[in-house]
Protein backbone atom coordinates (compact mmCIF):
# COMPACT_ATOMS: atom_id res chain seq x y z
CA UNK A 1 0.00 0.00 0.00
CA UNK A 2 1.30 3.42 -0.47
CA UNK A 3 1.27 5.50 1.80
CA UNK A 4 -0.36 8.90 1.17
CA UNK A 5 -0.20 11.95 2.83
CA UNK A 6 -2.22 15.11 2.63
CA UNK A 7 -2.35 19.11 3.48
CA UNK A 8 -5.15 21.33 2.85
CA UNK A 9 -4.72 25.08 2.96
CA UNK A 10 -7.33 27.37 4.64
CA UNK A 11 -7.58 30.86 5.57
CA UNK A 12 -10.69 31.92 7.85
CA UNK A 13 -13.38 29.35 6.83
CA UNK A 14 -13.95 26.75 9.34
CA UNK A 15 -17.42 25.76 8.31
CA UNK A 16 -16.28 24.80 4.56
CA UNK A 17 -13.16 23.37 5.71
CA UNK A 18 -14.44 20.70 7.64
CA UNK A 19 -16.59 20.05 4.87
CA UNK A 20 -14.05 19.63 2.01
CA UNK A 21 -12.03 17.70 5.08
CA UNK A 22 -15.13 14.83 4.97
CA UNK A 23 -14.82 14.84 1.68
CA UNK A 24 -11.22 13.84 1.59
CA UNK A 25 -11.57 11.38 4.05
CA UNK A 26 -14.49 9.50 2.13
CA UNK A 27 -12.40 8.86 -0.57
CA UNK A 28 -11.77 4.93 -1.71
CA UNK A 29 -8.13 5.63 -1.05
CA UNK A 30 -8.16 8.25 1.68
CA UNK A 31 -4.87 9.89 2.77
CA UNK A 32 -3.43 8.22 6.09
CA UNK A 33 -2.51 11.78 7.74
CA UNK A 34 -3.70 15.18 6.64
CA UNK A 35 -1.98 18.16 7.95
CA UNK A 36 -4.47 21.34 7.64
CA UNK A 37 -2.18 24.42 7.08
CA UNK A 38 -4.13 27.40 8.58
CA UNK A 39 -3.16 31.22 7.33
CA UNK A 40 -6.32 32.27 9.79
CA UNK A 41 -5.52 35.16 11.91
CA UNK A 42 -7.83 34.11 14.41
CA UNK A 43 -8.40 30.74 16.29
CA UNK A 44 -11.78 29.19 14.99
CA UNK A 45 -9.74 26.67 12.74
CA UNK A 46 -7.89 25.41 15.60
CA UNK A 47 -10.59 24.79 17.60
CA UNK A 48 -13.14 23.56 15.04
CA UNK A 49 -10.01 20.68 14.41
CA UNK A 50 -9.92 20.02 17.56
CA UNK A 51 -13.34 19.38 18.21
CA UNK A 52 -13.20 16.35 15.55
CA UNK A 53 -10.78 14.27 17.53
CA UNK A 54 -9.60 12.87 14.53
CA UNK A 55 -5.90 11.25 15.00
CA UNK A 56 -4.99 11.58 11.34
CA UNK A 57 -5.78 14.99 11.00
CA UNK A 58 -2.60 17.32 12.31
CA UNK A 59 -3.04 21.18 12.45
CA UNK A 60 0.04 24.07 12.08
CA UNK A 61 -0.80 27.34 12.43
CA UNK A 62 1.39 29.27 10.04
CA UNK A 63 0.74 32.72 12.54
CA UNK A 64 0.52 34.98 9.43
CA UNK A 65 -1.47 34.88 5.83
CA UNK A 66 1.61 33.20 3.90
CA UNK A 67 -0.72 32.95 0.95
CA UNK A 68 -1.36 29.63 -0.88
CA UNK A 69 2.17 29.35 -1.95
CA UNK A 70 3.93 29.93 1.57
CA UNK A 71 1.99 27.79 3.56
CA UNK A 72 2.06 24.88 0.56
CA UNK A 73 5.65 24.73 1.16
CA UNK A 74 4.89 23.93 4.80
CA UNK A 75 2.66 21.45 3.50
CA UNK A 76 4.61 19.53 1.09
CA UNK A 77 7.89 19.87 3.83
CA UNK A 78 5.18 18.32 6.86
CA UNK A 79 4.13 15.32 4.91
CA UNK A 80 7.47 14.61 3.84
CA UNK A 81 8.73 14.19 7.39
CA UNK A 82 6.00 12.28 7.94
CA UNK A 83 7.03 9.48 5.64
CA UNK A 84 4.36 10.33 2.62
CA UNK A 85 4.86 8.53 -1.32
CA UNK A 86 2.43 10.82 -2.25
CA UNK A 87 1.16 13.78 -1.03
CA UNK A 88 -2.22 15.67 -1.66
CA UNK A 89 -2.42 19.22 -2.62
CA UNK A 90 -6.03 20.68 -1.80
CA UNK A 91 -7.32 23.79 -0.78
CA UNK A 92 -10.31 24.00 1.83
CA UNK A 93 -12.59 24.80 -1.21
CA UNK A 94 -11.69 22.55 -3.37
CA UNK A 95 -12.55 18.53 -2.45
CA UNK A 96 -12.41 15.90 -5.23
CA UNK A 97 -15.27 16.13 -7.29
CA UNK A 98 -15.12 12.27 -7.18
CA UNK A 99 -15.19 10.01 -4.29
CA UNK A 100 -12.47 7.65 -6.34
CA UNK A 101 -10.55 10.31 -7.56
CA UNK A 102 -6.96 9.73 -5.18
CA UNK A 103 -7.60 5.46 -7.00
CA UNK A 104 -7.51 6.36 -10.30
CA UNK A 105 -4.69 9.10 -10.23
CA UNK A 106 -2.95 6.68 -8.23
CA UNK A 107 -3.47 3.77 -10.43
CA UNK A 108 -1.46 5.71 -13.08
CA UNK A 109 1.45 6.82 -11.03
CA UNK A 110 3.57 4.42 -13.23
CA UNK A 111 2.42 5.26 -16.53
CA UNK A 112 5.55 7.25 -17.05
CA UNK A 113 8.37 6.16 -15.29
CA UNK A 114 9.54 10.03 -14.39
CA UNK A 115 5.77 10.49 -12.95
CA UNK A 116 6.28 13.80 -10.37
CA UNK A 117 2.59 14.87 -10.26
CA UNK A 118 -0.82 13.14 -10.52
CA UNK A 119 -3.90 15.14 -11.76
CA UNK A 120 -7.51 15.61 -12.47
CA UNK A 121 -7.53 18.39 -15.08
CA UNK A 122 -4.02 20.16 -16.78
CA UNK A 123 -2.83 22.41 -18.69
CA UNK A 124 -0.32 23.03 -21.59
CA UNK A 125 1.90 25.81 -21.19
CA UNK A 126 3.42 28.16 -23.98
CA UNK A 127 6.78 29.15 -22.55
CA UNK A 128 7.72 31.50 -24.93
CA UNK A 129 3.83 33.63 -25.06
CA UNK A 130 3.50 33.05 -21.05
CA UNK A 131 0.30 31.81 -21.69
CA UNK A 132 -2.00 28.43 -20.50
CA UNK A 133 -3.45 26.54 -23.54
CA UNK A 134 -6.33 24.19 -23.46
CA UNK A 135 -5.94 20.26 -23.69
CA UNK A 136 -8.37 19.54 -26.73
CA UNK A 137 -10.99 17.15 -25.77
CA UNK A 138 -10.85 14.62 -28.69
CA UNK A 139 -6.76 14.63 -27.25
CA UNK A 140 -8.16 12.96 -24.10
CA UNK A 141 -10.66 11.08 -25.57
CA UNK A 142 -8.00 8.91 -27.64
CA UNK A 143 -5.56 8.40 -24.65
CA UNK A 144 -5.61 7.05 -20.87
CA UNK A 145 -3.60 9.46 -19.79
CA UNK A 146 -2.05 12.65 -21.10
CA UNK A 147 1.34 14.69 -20.13
CA UNK A 148 1.05 18.12 -19.69
CA UNK A 149 3.02 20.89 -18.15
CA UNK A 150 1.13 21.81 -15.30
CA UNK A 151 -2.05 20.76 -13.23
CA UNK A 152 -4.96 23.20 -12.45
CA UNK A 153 -5.41 24.55 -9.15
CA UNK A 154 -7.67 22.69 -6.81
CA UNK A 155 -7.98 19.42 -9.30
CA UNK A 156 -6.59 17.05 -7.30
CA UNK A 157 -2.95 17.41 -7.50
CA UNK A 158 -1.06 14.52 -5.74
CA UNK A 159 2.76 15.28 -5.45
CA UNK A 160 5.56 12.47 -5.29
CA UNK A 161 7.79 12.16 -2.52
CA UNK A 162 10.48 12.23 -4.78
CA UNK A 163 9.84 15.44 -6.08
CA UNK A 164 9.95 17.15 -2.80
CA UNK A 165 12.92 15.54 -1.74
CA UNK A 166 15.07 16.63 -5.02
CA UNK A 167 14.04 20.08 -3.66
CA UNK A 168 11.49 21.27 -5.46
CA UNK A 169 8.96 23.94 -3.39
CA UNK A 170 6.84 26.34 -4.18
CA UNK A 171 8.12 29.95 -3.98
CA UNK A 172 7.04 31.49 -0.64
CA UNK A 173 7.35 34.65 -2.23
CA UNK A 174 4.75 34.97 -5.13
CA UNK A 175 1.85 34.56 -1.88
CA UNK A 176 -0.98 34.05 -4.60
CA UNK A 177 -1.31 33.19 -8.56
CA UNK A 178 0.57 31.02 -10.52
CA UNK A 179 2.35 29.52 -7.37
CA UNK A 180 0.93 25.55 -9.02
CA UNK A 181 2.30 26.67 -12.34
CA UNK A 182 5.81 28.05 -11.19
CA UNK A 183 5.80 24.70 -9.34
CA UNK A 184 5.02 22.45 -11.92
CA UNK A 185 7.56 24.16 -13.96
CA UNK A 186 10.35 23.47 -11.63
CA UNK A 187 8.87 19.50 -11.33
CA UNK A 188 9.65 19.35 -15.50
CA UNK A 189 12.59 21.53 -14.88
CA UNK A 190 14.17 18.43 -12.78
CA UNK A 191 12.71 16.05 -15.28
CA UNK A 192 9.66 14.71 -13.68
CA UNK A 193 6.72 14.45 -15.74
CA UNK A 194 3.30 15.57 -14.48
CA UNK A 195 0.32 13.42 -15.82
CA UNK A 196 -3.59 13.66 -15.87
CA UNK A 197 -5.90 10.89 -15.88
CA UNK A 198 -8.01 11.32 -18.97
CA UNK A 199 -11.02 9.95 -18.02
CA UNK A 200 -11.03 11.84 -14.91
CA UNK A 201 -10.33 15.05 -17.07
CA UNK A 202 -13.19 14.48 -19.43
CA UNK A 203 -15.86 14.02 -16.47
CA UNK A 204 -14.79 17.30 -14.85
CA UNK A 205 -15.15 18.73 -18.00
CA UNK A 206 -19.11 17.32 -18.58
CA UNK A 207 -19.74 18.33 -15.27
CA UNK A 208 -18.74 22.00 -15.72
CA UNK A 209 -20.20 21.65 -19.40
CA UNK A 210 -17.04 22.49 -20.56
CA UNK A 211 -16.14 20.30 -23.34
CA UNK A 212 -16.60 22.62 -26.31
CA UNK A 213 -14.95 25.57 -24.26
CA UNK A 214 -13.78 28.40 -26.39
CA UNK A 215 -11.74 30.78 -24.24
CA UNK A 216 -12.47 34.36 -25.25
CA UNK A 217 -9.25 36.33 -25.55
CA UNK A 218 -9.95 38.94 -22.76
CA UNK A 219 -12.61 38.90 -20.25
CA UNK A 220 -14.13 41.78 -17.74
CA UNK A 221 -12.35 41.07 -14.35
CA UNK A 222 -14.19 40.71 -11.39
CA UNK A 223 -11.02 40.75 -9.16
CA UNK A 224 -8.31 43.35 -10.87
CA UNK A 225 -6.55 42.24 -7.60
CA UNK A 226 -6.06 38.51 -9.40
CA UNK A 227 -4.81 40.38 -12.29
CA UNK A 228 -2.14 42.08 -10.64
CA UNK A 229 -0.83 38.72 -8.70
CA UNK A 230 -1.01 37.31 -12.14
CA UNK A 231 1.27 39.60 -13.97
CA UNK A 232 3.66 40.19 -11.31
CA UNK A 233 4.21 37.04 -10.52
CA UNK A 234 3.94 35.44 -13.87
CA UNK A 235 7.53 38.08 -14.64
CA UNK A 236 9.01 36.85 -11.64
CA UNK A 237 8.72 32.99 -13.24
CA UNK A 238 9.69 34.47 -16.42
CA UNK A 239 13.15 35.04 -14.80
CA UNK A 240 13.56 32.53 -12.06
CA UNK A 241 13.51 30.20 -15.55
CA UNK A 242 14.83 32.02 -17.59
CA UNK A 243 12.32 32.73 -20.06
CA UNK A 244 13.28 35.69 -21.96
CA UNK A 245 10.90 35.61 -24.93
CA UNK A 246 7.89 35.02 -22.25
CA UNK A 247 9.08 38.31 -20.54
CA UNK A 248 8.92 40.34 -23.48
CA UNK A 249 5.76 38.84 -24.90
CA UNK A 250 4.11 39.31 -21.27
CA UNK A 251 5.07 43.01 -20.86
CA UNK A 252 3.58 43.31 -24.51
CA UNK A 253 0.28 41.75 -23.83
CA UNK A 254 -0.26 43.69 -20.46
CA UNK A 255 0.60 46.98 -22.12
CA UNK A 256 -2.02 46.53 -24.82
CA UNK A 257 -4.27 45.02 -21.80
CA UNK A 258 -4.17 48.28 -19.84
CA UNK A 259 -5.33 50.22 -22.49
CA UNK A 260 -8.09 47.82 -23.76
CA UNK A 261 -9.63 47.54 -20.13
CA UNK A 262 -11.31 51.19 -20.90
CA UNK A 263 -13.96 49.31 -23.58
CA UNK A 264 -15.75 48.54 -20.09
CA UNK A 265 -15.78 51.98 -19.12
CA UNK A 266 -14.02 54.82 -17.63
CA UNK A 267 -13.48 53.46 -13.98
CA UNK A 268 -12.90 49.68 -14.77
CA UNK A 269 -10.18 50.87 -17.42
CA UNK A 270 -8.55 53.33 -14.84
CA UNK A 271 -8.70 50.41 -12.28
CA UNK A 272 -7.15 48.03 -14.52
CA UNK A 273 -4.87 50.17 -15.65
CA UNK A 274 -3.53 51.04 -12.06
CA UNK A 275 -3.54 47.30 -10.54
CA UNK A 276 -1.06 46.72 -13.89
CA UNK A 277 1.19 49.10 -13.77
CA UNK A 278 1.23 48.49 -10.10
CA UNK A 279 2.18 44.98 -10.67
CA UNK A 280 5.01 46.31 -12.97
CA UNK A 281 6.36 48.73 -10.62
CA UNK A 282 6.74 46.27 -8.01
CA UNK A 283 8.30 43.69 -10.04
CA UNK A 284 10.32 46.28 -11.65
CA UNK A 285 11.40 46.94 -8.10
CA UNK A 286 11.54 43.55 -6.58
CA UNK A 287 8.32 43.95 -4.12
CA UNK A 288 7.00 40.38 -3.42
CA UNK A 289 4.97 38.58 -1.20
CA UNK A 290 1.37 40.05 0.03
CA UNK A 291 1.01 43.57 -1.04
CA UNK A 292 -2.64 43.95 -1.79
CA UNK A 293 -5.30 42.30 -0.70
CA UNK A 294 -7.48 40.25 -2.72
CA UNK A 295 -11.09 41.09 -1.41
Amino acid sequence: MIKLGAFVITYNRPDILLATLKAIFSQTYPPDFLWVIDNSDNLETDNAIAGLLDSRIRYHRIGYNAGPAGAAAKGLELCLEKGAEWIYWGDDNDPPFRSDCFERLLAIRNANPFCGVLGTVGHFFDRKKGVIKRIQTRLLEKKEWVEVDSIAGGMCMLVSAEVVKAGVFPDKDLFFGFEELDFCLKVSRKGFALVVDSGLFLEARKETGRLDFDRPAYQQKKNLAREYYSLRNLLYISDSLTLKTMKKRLIGKWFAKAFYGYRYGLGYGWKNMRMISLAFWHYINGVKGKTINLV
